[in-house]
């Protein structure tokens, strides 16, 4: 018998090759085997007669076998058999195929599968015995990835004596299921179901059941961390006084209720004794900075510092451009690379009094001589795991707050976010004009632009235009997919031929432009001397021009909804009335519905829900990180699941039960995504 965590060299069938080239692929394990599930499944149970079977078209046949025979044709070895039913006979013929056929029995029954041709022969079919293990033929058969350097048969075969030698102590989740009234089958069950189904169900409730499994890891996982970051001490404990205390008079706005109970909810958490670890999610627009804002005017007043970390150089600029407005009475430093680390504790620009930091990545490396009592990031999601745990390496625990303009949908925020405490401003300010969007034909394209530009002309106003690639692709698949420099070229070809936009200046923006350049396009746009930007989505977060009020979007269907909402919510900043007019490439039915939904909804919430339910998760935040949303076996828009896996999580906490999840241990998990 073979437990989860047999070594693959103890499994009958892996020689000393086999089980090298299986740890180059970090397979140990009959466990870590058994998880490299098939890609698909062909279906070879459906039996045909000889005479009734299509010509070219996979089959299987349930056939005796006769005169088998073997010789040679230009050096080569012909193995050559006859199956035959009552409908009629069919040829079997293989070319140096070493093993092939030499265990046939005449007279026998086997199952044969494999295409016929035109000349009534099937060419290498799969062939097996009914008196046998059906494992290539007469069954749902699976197929492997090309991956594994293990011929198909032979690892259906290694698979087959694992799974049907496996013995799984402690699974207790079916005993536990059943006790809220739901049906999970067992872990081994599960296993044998997901290489060998017997039906199409099979598979289904099999994968179900690794779903949750993976699941329960990452909310188990997600508990351990919130445990942990509970126990730590905060050496920067406010003064409970300061939930009672009002805003900064400096502020010249009301707040609104959900920015007044976002700021509460930071407040009380910055006077108790753990640190906080939350995450801060409002809509483009919603006032995130303002909430940032008050909560480090009162780390300040306690007398600590306070560190404020962008993505980006022009991002972290605009928040202190910002803070500088809304708190003018705060000491502010802004900091980017290649500023000399001093090796004082003291704050970094020498000064005693508390200072607010303000920059990229480049505050990062200053964390441990500026000792900050309160760290934000924004757009938490454009830093690295590494980065972002370096607040937990440093002497003294500050108090984390993450924000992110990213909608995030609330089944994800129960699993992978449930170890942070969570604030939504879910309203924006009172005189912010929703974002009028658009999805017009084809053939209105060019009368868009001219649109456009006529509305620049006459209202002084400014416009991005967006598209996904910066160069025509050379590949057929993506080469109407719209670039940077075939819309710029478009743009400035159709203005010119018009007296009355002639002079309008149309710019372009992309990664492959210098730091420095982009930097300059952007301060030009920002003084007014640019009417047009031609850009990537690299405006998708945190450039703030409130003079922009529309935006294009090419090639729309390239985006999912949570993008294309960021992408809008870069217009109408200055409380003017905007518009997104989007334009999918695709002619799919599907993919205009998809944009009819954007184009009626503002909330970006309810698009990140409508997103999931879409495209599923995919990459939500835009970059692949590691550890960060993907799932192996569960998909995040099964909703049915995630709730399962949720109820089962709080039975274990309810009833005391150390439920050790069967699929995957904490040290072979992929680090879960932190607010730090």
């Amino acid at each position: 018998m073979y437990s989860l965590r047999t070594p693959i060299s103890s499994v009958k069938g892996i020689g000393e090759k086999i089980s090298q080239s299986l740890l180059e692929k970090n397979i140990y394990t009959v466990k870590d085997l058994l998880l490299w599930l098939p890609n698909r499944y062909e279906d070879r149970s459906k039996l045909v007669k000889v005479a009734d079977a299509p010509k070219d078209e996979f089959v299987t046949l349930l056939t005796t076998i006769s005169k088998r025979s073997i010789y040679y044709k230009n050096k080569r070895k012909i193995i050559r058999a006859t199956a035959r039913d009552e409908s009629g006979s069919v040829s079997l013929m293989w070319f140096n195929a070493k093993h092939a056929a030499q265990n046939l029995d005449e007279n026998a029954q086997y199952f044969v599968s494999g295409k016929i041709n035109s000349y009534n022969s099937i060419v290498h079919p799969t062939i097996e015995s009914v008196s046998g293990d059906q494992l290539h033929t007469g069954r749902l058969v699976p197929v492997y990835s090309s991956n594994i350097p293990i011929a198909q048969g032979l690892f259906r075969r290694i698979i087959h004596e694992m799974v049907s030698n496996l013995q799984v102590k402690n699974d207790l989740l079916p005993e536990l299921a059943a006790g809220i009234g739901e049906t999970v089958v067992s872990f081994e069950a599960a296993l044998r179901a997901a290489h060998f189904p017997e039906t199409p169900e099979s598979v289904i409730s099999s994968r179900e059941r690794l779903a949750v499994e993976e699941l329960l890891v990452l909310m188990q996982l997600s508990k351990e961390i919130k445990e942990a970051w509970q126990s730590k001490h905060s050496e920067f404990q406010l003064p409970s006084k300061i939930s009672k205390e009002p805003n900064p008079k400096s502020i010249p706005f009301t707040l609104t209720n959900a920015q007044q109970k976002a700021t509460n909810e930071i407040l009380s958490e910055l006077t108790a004794s753990a640190p906080m670890n939350r995450l801060l999610i409002g809509d483009v627009g919603s006032g995130k900075t303002v909430v940032a804002g008050i909560a480090v005017h009162h780390t300040l007043a306690a007398g600590h510092n306070a560190a404020l970390i962008a993505p980006t150089k022009i991002l972290a600029q605009q928040h202190v451009e910002t803070i500088q407005k809304l708190f003018p009475h705060l000491p502010l430093k802004s900091i980017v690379a290649g500023q000399k680390i001093t090796d004082s504790k003291k704050p970094i620009d020498g000064s005693s009094a508390p200072t607010l930091f303000v920059g990229t990545h480049a505050v990062i490396n200053r964390l441990a001589n500026i000792e900050p009592g309160l760290v934000i990031y924004d757009e938490q999601h454009k830093f690295g795991v590494s980065q972002r745990s370096q607040t937990t390496e440093l002497t003294h625990q500050p108090h984390v707050l993450t924000m992110t303009a990213t909608p995030i949908p609330r089944s994800l925020l129960l699993t992978i976010f449930s170890h942070l405490k969570v604030s939504i401003i879910d309203e924006l300010p009172p005189g912010r004009i929703p974002v009028t969007t658009w999805l017009p034909p084809e053939k209105k394209r060019s009368a868009s632009y001219d649109w456009m530009a006529d509305k620049i002309v006459k209202s002084g106003i400014q416009a991005f235009v967006v598209c996904p690639f910066i160069e025509d692709s050379t590949s057929m698949a993506l080469e109407h997919v719209a670039s940077v420099d075939a819309v710029y070229k478009k743009l400035t070809a159709q203005f010119k031929n018009n007296s009355s936009f002639k002079k309008l200046q149309v710019a372009k923006l992309h990664s492959k432009i210098s730091k420095k350049e982009q930097d300059e396009i952007m301060n030009k746009m920002a003084k007014g001397g640019i009417d047009v930007l031609v850009c990537t989505p690299m405006i998708e977060v945190g450039v703030d021009m409130p003079n922009a009020s529309i935006i294009i979007v090419e090639s729309a269907e390239r985006f999912g909804l949570a993008s294309l909402h960021q992408l809008r919510g870069r217009v109408g900043r200055g409380g003017q009335e905007s518009f997104c007019i989007v334009f999918p490439t695709s002619k799919n039915r599907t993919v205009r519905q998809r944009l009819k939904q954007f184009s009626e909804e503002n909330d970006g919430l309810k698009l990140a829900e409508l997103d999931l339910k879409n495209r599923g998760a995919g990459d939500l935040f835009g970059v692949s990180q590691h550890g960060e949303l993907n799932l192996q076996f569960g998909s995040w828009t099964n909703l049915e699941l995630i709730q399962l896996a949720r109820q089962m999580t709080d039975q274990f906490e309810a009833e005391k039960i150390n439920y050790k999840p069967l699929l995957q241990t904490r040290s072979e998990l992929s680090t879960m995504p932190q607010a730090n």
